[in-house]
């Protein structure tokens, strides 16, 4: 690390920091960057779970798991779970399905999922 990239980095908001730390955690794992993602396309992303929420759909629950990968962030919706072992805040996850846009955020619906160490 540089001494302007240091510099950066005590003039940054702890926001800017945290986007700077989220990028360096995933660059190597070879998916698109979540504000790269169009919609309605098969995507790759990866990012650390920011929130979880358990929403009521159609009578049946649905958990939605926002992830932020320090360039953008996105959700996943898990139809008719309240809970998935392992996914918790602050953990690593690869998320793997077709995109969406609903409401304005970028969604997947029922992606597959892996979850990183």
């Amino acid at each position: 690390m540089g001494l302007r990239d240091m510099a950066k980095r005590f003039t940054a908001s702890t926001e800017d920091v945290n986007q700077i730390r989220l990028q360096e955690r995933f660059c190597d794992v070879g998916v698109t960057r979540i504000c790269d993602t169009l919609a309605r396309t098969p995507a790759r992303i990866c990012g650390e779970v920011a929130a979880l929420q358990v929403v009521p759909r159609a009578g049946s629950p649905s958990l939605e798991v926002t992830v932020d990968d320090g360039s953008g962030r996105a959700v996943a919706v898990f139809s008719g779970r309240k809970r998935i072992a392992g996914v918790e805040p602050g953990r690593g996850i690869v998320l793997e399905g077709v995109a969406g846009s609903f409401g304005g955020r970028l969604q997947l619906l029922n992606p597959a999922y892996t979850l990183l160490s």
